[in-house]
Parts: C-alpha cells; structure tokens; sequence
C-alpha cells in the first residue's frame, strides 16, 4: 500500500432512515374510507321526517260523469316523507345541517309496533278517511247519506293470542257463529256467550266491503279479568291497554259512488282535502276561485277536523307545489306559519263548514254545499260512538 493511499479517510456509512409517513396515511385513510362505508350502510333505530309531496286531490277522485265538473284551480294533499336513517347521516341530522328535517326514534313514529303493523294500521287510517271524506261531502252537499254500523274493524292484534294467525289488521267482523257483531258491544256480549278453548267461526269481511265475507275458525284462548277467566280472540295489545284497538265499522248509502285512490299514502290526515276535493267537484268547480289550495287535517263524520302530524314538513311540500293558502287544524297553526314564507298564506279551521267560510271570503263559489248537511238520520246524525273510533 502507498502512503497516499494509507493517508486517505475512510469512507463514513450514514444509515438511510425510512419514511414511514406515508404508509400510516395511507392506512388511516383506509380506516376512515372503510368506516364511512360502512356507516352509510348501518340503520340506526331512527327516521328522518322530510317534506313529501303534494298533489291535487282531483286526478284521485273519480265521480260519476254526470255529477262532476271541471275544476278551477286545484284541492292539494300533503304527506311527509318518512327516511329510514343510516348512521352516517344521523350527527348531521342532529345538528340540524339538514333542512326541513325533523328526526324522530322508531319507537315513538310507530308507538313500538312492527313496521308491518304500523303500516296496516295507516292503511286503515286512509280507508276510514276516504269514506267519511265521502259521506261528510255528500251531506254537505244536502244529500241524505243514512250510515249503518257494519261490523268491528280490528286495529290492534295481540302477537300472542288466536287472533294473530287467524285475522289482519281492517278485517271487520260481522258475525260470530252466525249471530251479528255491528260494533264492539255486540261483539263483546256474543263473545262472553263461549267459553275459552272453544272453537268460534266468525264472518270477516273488509272495509271497502264489510258484507263480502269468508269465515274464518278461531280457538278461544282466556284471560282474567276482575279475577274472572274470560275468553279471549287477541284483538288489542296488552302491553297497550289504552290504545283503541277496534271500532264500528260504519257503511254509508251514498247516492252514489265516490271512488277515491289512496296513491299509496297511508293514515287519515287527507281526509280535509278529500272532503274539499269531493265537494269542489259537485258544486260547479270553482270552490277555490281558480287558486291552488293545499289543506291537511283529519274530517270526522260530525265535520270537525282533527290534528296531524308533520305539519313543519307538509308546509314546505306546499309551498314547493305552488299553493297559495294552506288550511290546516288549529293545532297546527304556529308551526305551519313558522315554516310558511309570505308567499303562502295559513289559515286554522275547526271544521268544514269554517273551511268553506274561508273559501267563499276568498271568492270561492260554494254553490249547493252552502245549503249544509240536511236535517234527518242521513243528514246531521252522527254514529254513536264514532269519536271512539281508532281513526279519529
């Protein structure tokens, strides 16, 4: 070796340090993008209530040909879109990121019933509304519309009794071993005749048509009451004892057929607008003096109307269809006015009768439903124990 070369310094090794950032960047993305994945897939035991739609009433009733007329404007329905919500979209709903929405526990929409049962009883909701919107609007209109009671239309089954397998929520009883059942009373005396373990035929029929029926064989179970065994069918929740769980089952003689399709929509807070729809198409047409009338609230034979739900959202839909005047129950005045913009005006009603007021003050022509309901059993009558109905 030459002395230059022993004098050189010896190369210095610096070890290389890795960077390891990327790859935890990269991990932690992946975690997040798989944890939001899968958040927008899980439900959470909530829904959002967001504005449904609104639509005229008219393209939903069918008359017959000689008895209605064009109409002049427009008699609109609301309903509120009901969201299953997923988990990620449950914070933002929260914290009110999402207008217009209202969030609400599954328990408290469906007061803790299956989905299936909670949907069946809606369907009910809209059938007892469609007929009631029928006779209320006739007798308006100064015709005699005599009501009968029919049978029992069962509203709440008890998952544990005979009655769950054997019947569906709007069947409607009218007999029990041939002997007729018009209303709950008469049931509950033909009922308290048997025994349990006995083995009972009733006649069921539907609420479109309580006189087209089948039989059905049902084995009476028991329960104590007042410390007394009973025979029992399992029509109502026992977990729910305060809940109607049955009621008359009125049909009415109508001079003739008002035909009304639900669209799928369920429960009773139609049953103004139907009312309003019904008679604008029998008086002449122009019951809204050509504007376009949005109204919610439930009608009950008697006339009165009865609060809803969703009003915050129903408000919204509205006003996005183009109504100008939105009627709805006096309960719910506050909140539609909290929603409405001064584009929409919102007025409260008690009844019909005070919901036509406001039309004719408006320019709409009342024509013959400004005579009102005639006197007589088919005219200002009211079923005895219709306020006990469960659809009311």
């Amino acid at each position: 070796m030459s002395t230059s070369e022993a004098t050189l310094p010896s190369p210095v090794v610096t070890p290389t340090r890795r960077r390891r950032w990327p790859v935890v960047v990269s991990t932690l993305l992946v975690v997040i993008l798989g944890a939001v994945v899968a958040a927008s897939f899980i439900t959470v035991p909530y829904y959002a209530l967001v504005p449904g739609d609104a639509m005229a009433v008219s393209g939903l009733i069918t008359l017959p040909s000689g008895q209605a007329h064009p109409v002049h404007g427009k008699v609109l329905l609301t309903d509120v879109g009901v969201n299953t919500l997923h988990l990620i979209g449950l914070v933002p709903a929260w914290l009110g990121l999402q207008a217009n929405t209202t969030i609400i526990s599954s328990g408290d929409l469906t007061g803790n019933l299956p989905v299936s049962e909670f949907d069946a009883e809606g369907t009910v909701d809209m059938a007892e509304s469609q007929l009631t919107a029928g006779s209320v609007a006739l007798r308006q209109l100064g015709y005699q519309v005599p009501e009968r009671d029919a049978g029992v239309t069962v509203y709440v089954i008890d998952p544990t009794s005979p009655a769950w397998k054997a019947l569906q929520i709007g069947d409607v009883i009218t007999a029990i071993d041939g002997v007729a059942t018009p209303n709950p009373v008469a049931l509950v005396s033909v009922l308290h005749t048997h025994h349990p373990g006995e083995t009972i035929t009733l006649r069921v029929g539907s609420i479109a048509d309580p006189s087209a029926t089948h039989d059905v064989a049902l084995r009476l179970a028991s329960t104590v009451q007042g410390g007394k065994v009973e025979p029992l069918i399992g029509i109502g929740d026992p977990q729910a004892p305060d809940i109607p769980s049955m009621g008359t089952q009125p049909q009415y003689d109508l001079p003739f057929p008002v035909n009304i399709n639900s669209d799928n929509i369920g429960g009773p807070s139609a049953g103004l607008a139907f009312t309003l729809g019904i008679i604008d198409a029998l008086s002449g047409g122009q019951l809204t003096n050509g504007r376009i009338v949005a109204a919610t609230g439930t009608i009950r034979p008697d006339g009165s109307v009865g609060d809803v739900g969703g009003v915050a959202q129903k408000t919204v839909a509205v006003e996005r269809a183009g109504a100008t005047l939105f009627l709805v129950p006096e309960q719910e005045l506050a909140v539609a006015r909290s929603k409405a913009t001064s584009t929409l005006t919102v007025m409260a009603v008690a009844n019909l009768a005070q919901a036509l007021a406001d039309l004719e003050r408006l320019g709409g022509h009342l024509g013959a439903a400004a005579t009102g309901p005639p006197a007589g059993p088919g005219g200002h009558s009211v079923p005895y124990d219709w306020q006990d109905s469960p659809w009311t």
